[in-house]
């Protein structure tokens, strides 16, 4: 597989909460960087399963959120280093509980090697930035 059809699977994967297939795709000592984590998160995740949890904490406070497909648009480049990918994501999703939209955008640089994501840097802000934030920020000493 390309880098571009391991990073579209493990997407893939994300979005239908398969974490444990996702985690997968990525080396057992791979690296997640969050560079404009915002304050309190994390900007470094190390390991496959540093990862899992990561986006797992995610999911708790995604919820049932899901892209709608006619308002969505990704877009994968290809870069001159066959190993990196550059994506650009931006999705409107729902919540068919509450009936909450949400736009999120994002930024990927992925790189993939022997067939697994060894390291995946997440570019991200605004809406984006507040459910990592809820979801993966470590409480404040008094």
């Amino acid at each position: 597989m390309t880098p571009k059809e391991i990073y579209l699977r493990q997407l893939e994967l994300a979005i239908a909460g398969d974490r444990d297939a996702q985690a997968a795709y990525y080396a057992p000592d791979a690296v997640v960087h969050f560079p404009f984590a915002p304050e309190g998160v994390p900007d470094r995740f190390d390991g496959r399963d540093a990862i899992r949890s990561m986006s797992v904490a995610l999911d708790r406070v995604r919820g049932d959120a899901a892209p709608i497909p006619a308002e969505s648009n990704l877009t994968v480049h290809e870069t001159t280093d066959p190993e990196v990918i550059i994506a650009e994501l931006d999705a409107v999703a729902v919540d068919p509980a509450s009936g909450r939209r949400q736009r999120v955008r994002q930024l990927h640089v992925v790189r993939v090697r022997d067939e697994l994501i060894i390291e995946h840097r997440d570019y991200f802000a605004g809406a984006s930035a507040e459910l990592v934030r809820q979801a993966l920020a470590t409480p404040s000493a008094p």
